[in-house]
């Protein structure tokens, strides 16, 4: 140790420093030492020793006033915790000395400390069973402590040692489980405290769910209670609105309400608390008439109470309740659906101008109707949800992120139903929903409507304008993905009519004309639920190839299935193939697309049985689709179309290859690194013969033409001193004076072009990521420059500009006939001089 005197001094000096040291920060460091000292086995018999003065040091320094020693309050309350569990025959003493101080501290925020102490000391022995001799003493005190908070933070801090108890030593805890549980509902049940307490309270309950289970009949009596209150609070309402002459004890609407909002919530909480045991499967007392009885009791006295006064708070509750109490009866148990059914129609009219709670327990509450009732929902119920009057329509327009998302989730479930007739009634709604939103779009650009086969009479007349019906299709397009992205699912792919298949590549073939120019959103929409729906069935790439006649299944739902899909994969590269080479493609959608593309690709490529699909139309038409995108602006877009056509390469007919061939010669000379060696790649894997000979030269003579056409036109005068600069300083020197990760000549050229001369560019734009056009340009530019300006340039005058420009001519002549020749020596002359050699 660095100090040589004991350590009981030591523990002496240390005492000392903390009562009397006027500084914070050394007070503070030294308090720190003193939890490394305790912390330490070998010094047990000094702690022992001087435990009367550790304890007057450490309340000391707990009773400190100023608010700016917190921290070291904090680390004295720590101090104190570890004693405690280091000296654990001497912890009833201690806990003693701690309890006994809770008592006489006027302070809260001191009681609070001695609190942590006692957490810490517990949270540090653990389950040790160090304390075990303790901890009856240390229970009691706690649970005198409980009854008496009456503060939050107090109370949390008090309950959370409770709980440590209750992990630890559940055999003492459980003696004082009621007692606890009948302090924590009074809390729960007070709604004047905030709702985020009301919610701890609740998680602290739920946590002690061994013990409810383990006392169902305490837990169950605590139920039937609060259902009494809550038909007491109810009939207290009716008897308010009746104006019936009312003795003074009946409570006027303005207590009774929150109560019985409280009382719900509580009730919900205890359910929760009994956990998997609350279920009519694990047997009595929780039967499934018990479960019944209590359901319909709640949703009794909500909807009596509801009659006279409408409280979303009430309402809220009591969705929750309602949900709970559903949510533990199997879906195979015979519940009479129907009232439960009118209870969730009844909350969703009330609850569009209400606020984000209500609405989102509403939603909450009809989704797991759905799923607990499940096949046994009627048409009807499901005809209420989708049909145009019904709020949850509106309900998804809503400014909440959150309730759009629950709206979604009631059409998820509905949608992941088994029963096809209610499906159908809810996929047909949805359709028929959808189609007018398209329509109305077609009628905003004055085009004749479509999709006529997918209308529904519901939406016969209604009207959406623009946003909503944007909305709407993509809203319901993601909906309708719960059943194209459910693998293998008959209903999806087979049961339902349109399939899913054949709404998105046929049914609404209309996104992809006008409406995909000036709504791209809804193009991408179809699209991506299309990818992903084929996706999760490997793009239908092996029904492709069954047999016509279903001899292995014969008569079975499956040969059907395959026999319904077997054109499927025909039709993705048919509809790719189109798509890939439209012009006015959004960014994005060709994103898409290309990524769809390029896993065809690998899949196709993937096994020699799928070798007879390279002979179908589509592919060619697939691949043709490729080539029109190997020489877009884009760089990724290029890149993307590259590595597909390098993967089928060598299943690709001559045509496509030779097309292949034209495209690799101008993508050589590209300014992009990435581009060169991709397409060098692509370009070594095509067999030799066809790459001789190909005589196309489409883009090459495109290239030429476009220079010869601008070398004919008139200058522009665009083309600065600046400009100059830049480019001959390149040739000269090879110093590029233009940064930036985009090629600097590329930069160069959009620098000189003009907003009123942008349509007379005769080069096109998809060539100007090649370095031979853009160095021939600039090269040209230079030249005129030098024209233009009489030899008068940056170099120098008439004489110098000349002979800079013979120089390099001649060293460059020079190279050619003597290759061996260092460039070095004639790029880095420093004077006209070094030219002319």
């Amino acid at each position: 140790r660095s100090m040589s005197y004991s350590d009981e001094s030591r523990l002496s000096n240390l005492l000392r420093r903390i009562t009397r040291e006027d500084d914070r920060d050394r007070r503070l460091a030294t308090v720190k030492q003193l939890k490394e000292f305790i912390q330490q086995p070998e010094n047990k018999l000094v702690l022992v020793k001087q435990l009367d003065n550790i304890l007057a040091a450490v309340h000391d320094v707990l009773n400190e006033s100023s608010k700016l020693l917190q921290e070291l309050r904090q680390e004295g309350a720590c101090c104190l915790g570890l004693l405690c569990a280091s000296l654990s025959y001497e912890a009833e003493k201690i806990f003693k000395w701690i309890f006994s101080k809770f008592s006489s501290s006027a302070k809260d925020e001191v009681k609070l400390l001695y609190l942590c102490a006692t957490y810490k000391a517990l949270e540090t022995v653990g389950e040790k069973k160090a304390f075990s001799s303790v901890m009856q003493l240390v229970m009691t005190s706690l649970q005198s402590i409980l009854e008496n908070v009456d503060t939050p933070e107090l109370l949390c801090k008090c309950v959370k040692c409770i709980l440590l108890v209750a992990r630890c030593y559940p055999h003492i805890f459980s003696t004082n489980f009621r007692d606890t549980v009948d302090i924590l509902v009074g809390w729960h049940i007070d709604h004047t405290q905030k709702p985020s307490l009301t919610q701890q309270v609740s998680g602290w309950l739920q946590s002690l769910e061994p013990f409810w289970v383990a006392d169902l009949a305490f837990s169950t009596t605590l139920l039937g209670q609060f259902l009494e209150d809550m038909e007491a609070y109810a009939e207290d309402l009716s008897h308010v609105a009746s104006g019936e002459s009312v003795d003074e004890d009946v409570p006027p609407p303005s207590v009774s309400l929150p109560k019985l909002a409280a009382l719900l919530r509580v009730f919900s909480t205890v359910v929760r608390s009994i956990g998997e045991r609350f279920s009519p499967i694990r047997g009595p007392p929780i039967t499934e008439a018990y479960v019944t009885d209590v359901l319909y009791r709640v949703m009794r006295c909500v909807t009596a109470a509801n009659q006279v006064f409408f409280s979303e708070a009430v309402l809220t509750a009591a969705n929750e309740c309602v949900g709970v109490l559903l949510g533990s009866l199997d879906p195979s148990m015979t519940i009479h659906c129907d009232m439960v059914i009118t209870y969730g129609l009844d909350q969703l009219e009330n609850c569009q101008t209400c606020g984000t709670d209500y609405i989102i327990s509403v939603l909450n509450l009809l989704t797991l109707i759905v799923e607990q009732i499940n096949t046994k929902l009627p048409s009807s119920f499901v005809e209420k949800l989708f049909i145009p009057s019904s709020k949850l329509l509106f309900l998804r327009y809503h400014k909440e992120k959150e309730v759009v998302a629950v709206a979604h989730a009631v059409y998820q479930a509905v949608l992941s139903l088994k029963n096809i007739p209610v499906l159908e009634t809810a996929y047909k709604l949805i359709l028929g929903e959808m189609t007018c939103a398209l329509n109305n779009l077609l009628h905003s650009l004055q085009l004749p409507e479509a999709c006529s086969e997918i209308k529904h009479e519901a939406f016969k007349n209604h009207v959406f304008n623009v946003d909503n019906a944007k909305f709407v299709v993509i809203f319901d397009l993601s909906a309708l993905a719960t059943i194209g992205n459910a693998k293998n699912s008959l209903i999806g792919m087979w049961a339902l009519s349109p399939t899913v298949f054949a709404l998105l590549s046929k049914n609404l073939m209309i996104v992809h004309s006008d409406l995909a120019v000036h709504f791209p959103a809804i193009q991408y929409a179809v699209l991506y639920t299309l990818y992903s729906h084929c996706t999760r069935h490997d793009h239908f790439i092996s029904s492709s190839l069954s047999s016509s006649s279903p001899s292995l299944f014969d008569g079975a739902v499956i040969s059907t299935v395959t026999t319904a899909t077997k054109k499927h994969f025909s039709i993705i590269l048919n509809l790719l193939g189109i798509l890939l080479k439209k012009d006015n493609l959004n960014q994005d959608t060709r994103k898409l697309l290309m990524t769809w593309a390029l896993e065809v690709a690998v899949l196709m490529k993937k096994s020699e049985t799928y070798a007879p699909l390279f002979s179908l139309a589509s592919f060619h038409k697939f691949c043709k689709g490729l080539l029109a995108n190997t020489l877009v602006e884009d760089v990724n877009i290029c890149l993307q179309a590259c590595s597909s056509l390098h993967a089928l390469s060598s299943s690709l007919p001559d045509d496509l290859l030779q097309r292949c061939v034209d495209v690799c010669r101008v993508q050589l000379v590209h300014s992009g690194t990435r581009i060169r060696q991709a397409f060098g790649k692509l370009l070594k894997s095509i067999p030799l013969d066809v790459v001789l000979s190909n005589n196309n030269h489409t883009e090459i003579q495109e290239i030429s033409l476009a220079l010869r056409s601008h070398m004919s036109k008139a200058p522009s005068n665009t083309f600065h001193p600046q400009d100059f600069s830049d480019v001959i300083s390149f040739i000269l020197y090879g110093n590029s004076h233009r940064t930036g990760k985009d090629n600097w000549l590329e930069r160069l050229f959009y620098s000189c072009q003009r907003l009123d001369k942008r349509d007379q560019s005769t080069i096109p734009r998809n060539l100007l990521k090649t370095d031979a056009v853009l160095w021939q340009w600039a090269i040209w530019e230079a030249a005129q420059f030098t024209v233009l300006s009489k030899l008068r340039t940056p170099l120098g005058r008439a004489q110098d500009t000349f002979q800079t420009i013979e120089g390099i001519i001649r060293s460059l002549a020079a190279h050619t006939l003597n290759p061996d020749q260092d460039v070095s020596q004639w790029t880095t002359a420093d004077n006209d001089e070094g030219h002319g050699h």
